[in-house]
């Protein structure tokens, strides 16, 4: 059983008070409370079991070719359902060539257990610095915990750390305790190597800025990571495409198109719904699963489509926009008045880029209405500030009305406001989005591009 209160309570076997940040009992003590709650936790990079304990990893230097060998690997494994006999078309793709069996071990076999539990806040997690310096990258070891998982290998500890600060904390609306990217993607990420890797991969290529070394890494690792999946697909295995594990690898190699901003979303944006199309998607795994990668996937859908191409964009704006807003939602904070209140701005800006985007397809602009309904959009998010914890929710809406304007104060408005999400979450398809906008406003000046959004190349702006 979970046990109720702090970990140093709990081990030595008396009642906790469950005081926050710290309990009065390890303060008494003279002891370094970890605090109430299930948390992963990072201490240092220090083996405490096995017949390498005591001894510490490799440092985060010299691990990226190892890393490189991992994740560039293939075949990769992962689960292996039973198969039903039905045939899986997922995508399409040349018959992939045949790989040796990957041996997992980067490093020397590491006999070590620790324990992965649900991330609680990002205000919990503690991270402690190791004798070199560079972050603790090792769970903490909890026996009293009701979940033991296999240790991960050297370096990758270091993305997962990176992953659950740096992309999980601004893949959602409100970062709390019900992301799903740190309480169901990373536990699943240590159970299933596919998703693992396709966390790796992200993490690398957002850590790229300022580790130059990992790019082309993470370039092979989501190669072979779509190998995989065509692989999947071509052997006709249904029960092994449409899974838990294939779901979650399309959603993480498609955030990680929004970290590089490369195109290559318009090859992975079709899996997805391939994907979804298929009923048997809505049987894999817990109701609560498949609910945040559904949120997810109609993210995916919403934003997507309209900056491909025309058709795409009225298709998708067709329907009524409150099929795709779960993704907005925190029931934790439903009742909060502020957080409500986010939800309603957030949800009408989405509402008034979409029809002005319409409008401009079908060329139902009269003179200066243009002008009014951006303004309208532009006093509705003013409120929210630079340093806001749900500002990086609406770059799709300032992308929108940068390119549908013909107004200069405007376009400079939602510009800046595009560059204050770059400043908080160093996606690169931001700076893309930029670049776009610059050539949108040149061949189109009077504000037309939606009856024509394939005149750019696309970005993926989420």
């Amino acid at each position: 059983m979970p046990r109720d209160g702090c970990k140093e309570c709990s081990r030595r076997r008396i009642k906790c008070d469950k005081g926050a940040p710290e309990c009065a009992k390890c303060l008494k003590k003279g002891i370094t409370c970890t605090g109430v709650g299930r948390q992963i936790r990072f201490v240092d990079g220090v083996i405490s079991k096995g017949k390498r304990k005591g001894h510490t990893f490799p440092s985060n230097a010299d691990f990226a070719p190892k890393l490189g060998e991992y994740l560039a690997s293939a075949p990769v494994l992962s689960p292996q359902p039973e198969c039903d006999g039905s045939q899986a078309t997922l995508v399409q793709g040349p018959d992939p060539s045949e790989h040796d069996t990957l041996d997992l071990d980067i490093e020397d076999a590491v006999e070590d257990i620790a324990t992965l539990t649900p991330y609680q806040r990002q205000s919990d997690v503690r991270i402690l610095s190791s004798a070199n310096g560079h972050p603790g990258l090792l769970l903490y070891p909890d026996p009293t915990a009701d979940l033991t998982l296999e240790l991960l290998k050297p370096g990758i500890q270091m993305l997962f750390n990176h992953f659950s600060q740096s992309i999980a904390s601004i893949m959602v609306v409100f970062d709390d305790d019900s992301n799903g990217y740190r309480n169901f993607l990373l536990p699943l990420a240590y159970e299933d190597d596919l998703v693992q890797r396709a966390v790796s991969v992200t993490a690398a290529f957002h850590l790229s800025t300022t580790r130059p070394d990992l790019l082309s890494i993470a370039e092979e690792g989501r190669s072979a990571i779509i190998q995989r999946l065509r692989a999947d697909a071509f052997a006709g295995n249904s029960n092994k495409v449409f899974s838990m594990s294939t779901w979650a690898t399309i959603i993480l190699l498609l955030v990680g198109e929004t970290v590089t901003g490369s195109q290559d979303f318009v090859h992975l944006y079709p899996m997805l719904t391939s994907l979804l199309s298929n009923e048997r998607l809505l049987t894999v795994g817990s109701t609560s699963k498949r609910e945040f990668l559904l949120q997810q996937s109609r993210m995916f859908q919403l934003f997507t489509p309209p900056l491909l191409d025309l058709s795409q964009g009225r298709e998708t704006f067709g329907k009524d926009l409150s099929f795709y807003f779960d993704f907005i939602f925190s029931q934790q904070y439903s009742d909060t008045p502020s957080i409500a209140e986010h939800t309603i701005v957030f949800q009408e800006a989405i509402q008034q880029a979409r029809n002005i985007y319409m409008r401009q397809a079908f060329g139902n602009y009269h003179a200066g209405q243009l002008f009014n309904d951006i303004e309208q959009l532009r006093l509705l998010v003013t409120p929210i500030k630079s340093d806001n914890p749900c500002m990086h929710t609406l770059p799709w809406v300032y992308f929108i009305a940068a390119a549908s304007s013909n107004d200069q104060g405007h376009r400079e408005f939602f510009a800046r406001r595009l560059a204050q999400v770059h400043e908080k979450t160093r996606m690169n398809n931001i700076i893309v989005a930029l670049e776009r906008l610059k050539m949108i406003w040149l061949l189109q000046p009077n504000g037309e591009w939606a009856r024509n959004p394939s005149l750019v190349n696309p970005v993926l702006i989420i």
